[in-house]
């Protein structure tokens, strides 16, 4: 089976990647220095060629290229998984959210991937949408939450972490997994991430600190009052366990 994939210079995608060749499949990786996303019989013509059963956009950008892919993909028969975010609901809210909770994001980045949801539900309805949670690796470097919680330290002398908040987040090994898993065995639809089922991000730093013994210092606050958890029983993921 062959896979091609965007995004591979990200934090999810590398992960993916791995996840699919360790189930043997061939995987092609859009590299843009090479193959232009803003022609539409460019991106044709690579889709095609190349020939893949399925097609992972996880990369972030213009909106006409996701367009051009949803397109091509649908007229070649190729199945198509697409990755959204948690930040579709808006950050005046609170969860938990579940499948038929409505986006309503008001900052860009939410905006931006509700406008790809939207187009993909017009271009290609039976596209795979995976909203995702802040993704936990364990190296700096990419947006990950790790990264964010050491640069926080250098930068402040501290990590500042919320009791009151319940973030969507996942390790990446595990969003990796079960991004393929999905797009394997599952129908189309749109699926909501997340392994945390019971924890604030207070609880989830500490557990870090500790994981990756680090010398943090980590000071508990009630700054954010939030549920942004996001709930689907129609998959599995493993969820956090941090007794």
């Amino acid at each position: 089976m062959k896979a091609m994939i965007t995004g591979n210079n990200g934090a999810v995608a590398p992960y993916v990647n791995r996840e699919l060749k360790s189930r043997s499949m061939d995987v092609t990786v859009w590299k843009r220095e090479l193959v232009g996303i803003d022609n539409e019989e460019e991106v044709y013509r690579f889709i095609e060629e190349t020939n893949p059963d399925i097609f992972f956009h996880i990369a972030t950008g213009p909106i006409e290229w996701l367009e051009y892919i949803a397109k091509a993909t649908k007229k070649l028969g190729i199945k198509l998984v697409f990755t959204s975010t948690v930040s579709v609901f808006s950050e005046d809210k609170t969860g938990p959210y579940t499948p038929e909770s409505i986006p309503d994001a008001e900052n860009s980045y939410g905006v931006y991937k509700i406008q790809c949801e939207k187009l993909l539900k017009e271009f290609y309805p039976e596209a795979y949408i995976l909203r995702l949670g802040w993704q936990i690796g364990s190296e700096t470097g990419s947006n990950n939450m790790f990264d964010f919680l050491c640069r926080g330290q250098q930068d402040n002398g501290c990590i500042e972490a919320s009791s009151q908040w319940y973030p969507s987040c996942s390790f990446l090994e595990d969003t990796a997994a079960a991004i393929v898993d999905i797009a394997l065995n599952y129908e189309s639809n749109t699926y909501l991430l997340n392994s945390n089922r019971k924890y604030s991000f207070y609880d989830i730093v500490l557990y870090l600190k500790r994981l990756h013994q680090q010398d943090w210092k980590v000071v508990e606050t009630n700054a954010l009052v939030r549920d942004d958890r996001m709930y689907d029983d129609r998959i599995i993921m493993k969820p956090f366990d941090f007794s």
